[in-house]
């Protein structure tokens, strides 16, 4: 296991790693799963993070996909959802067809809509990823806009990153509708607070690992990152979720937790001291009381049972 877990900033520096594949631009790529080199496959067990949107289409084969600190058995006819924040991990894979696909959060906004259409899918703001079983009638679909993103990208057209961006939108668009309750739905004002407000928190951990934080996350701290007052938005979340803010501050904070116990060989200290807790027993105490045990015991079941 990695003393922590490995950062990509970008799919030529995650690329490089692997030694045996070139993206085939900066900030996107589709790849066919069968295509992969086996070198790769063979170096897929260590967890990371990629600064990538990923969306897999799976149509054959199985693999173990570990979003975070949630583990997916992948078999065929499956669609799944990461996030640039999530930790991945992929690991006993045979025969896995279909294709992948990875976005950057710069191949979005360099259009100026951008933001807002990413903000517009909630089923990349999940703190575990989304994985959806798909059928016969969806599979023609996925697989139909797949195949064409797929040869338009590996094209020579001159505007094809152009049309790709577009395409993409009405890909996820697609999948947004064909998937209806798989998806929370989102359709208010309220809603557009949420999208931001987790954009806004999620930001935060990718900023952490990049070593761009100083000081631990906080409502305050997203609140004004979204120029509200952190009552208002505590009452909007609430009205939304069910859950404060603060509770949600607190619910992300102990996913990344979990998640660095169960991925790296991370001492429960260096766990505190990297979130920014002031000492080891205020961390302790924090997450025995959000997740009823010690730091201790919960790593050595998680990684008990990823055995």
């Amino acid at each position: 296991m990695q003393k922590q877990v490995t950062y990509y900033e970008n799919l030529v520096e995650s690329f490089r790693n692997n030694n045996a594949l070139e993206p085939s631009s900066p900030n996107l790529d589709i790849l066919k799963f069968e295509d992969i080199p086996a070198a790769v496959k063979e170096n897929s067990t260590n967890p990371y993070r990629l600064n990538a949107f990923v969306v897999g289409y799976v149509t054959n084969g199985n693999f173990d996909l570990n979003i975070s600190n949630k583990e997916y058995a992948i078999g065929p006819n499956t669609i799944y959802f990461t996030s640039p924040w999530h930790i991945r991990q992929y690991a006993n894979i045979k025969n896995w067809q279909g294709y992948i696909m990875f976005i950057t959060p710069d191949f979005f906004f360099q259009h100026p809509q951008g933001e807002y259409i990413f903000r517009e899918f909630r089923f990349f703001h999940t703190e575990n990823g989304m994985v959806i079983p798909t059928n016969e009638k969806s599979n023609l679909l996925i697989g139909s806009y797949f195949a064409r993103m797929f040869d338009l990208l590996h094209s020579n057209h001159p505007e094809k990153l152009n049309m790709l961006f577009h395409y993409i939108n009405i890909f996820l668009y697609e999948c947004k509708s064909v998937f209806g309750g798989d998806f929370p739905q989102h359709n208010t004002s309220k809603d557009t607070t949420l999208n931001n407000f987790l954009h806004s928190l999620n930001n935060y951990f990718m900023e952490l690992h990049k070593g761009k934080m100083d000081k631990a996350v906080s409502l305050k701290y997203v609140a004004n990152e979204l120029h509200l007052h952190p009552t208002y938005l505590s009452n909007l979340l609430k009205q939304q979720t069910g859950k404060t803010a603060a509770q949600l501050v607190r619910e992300r904070l102990i996913l990344e937790a979990q998640s660095l116990l169960k991925n790296t060989d991370m001492t429960v200290a260096e766990v505190a001291y990297y979130l920014h807790f002031k000492d080891n027993s205020n961390f302790a105490k924090f997450f025995r009381h959000q997740v009823g045990k010690s730091p201790s015991d919960y790593r050595e079941k998680a990684q008990a049972v990823g055995k």
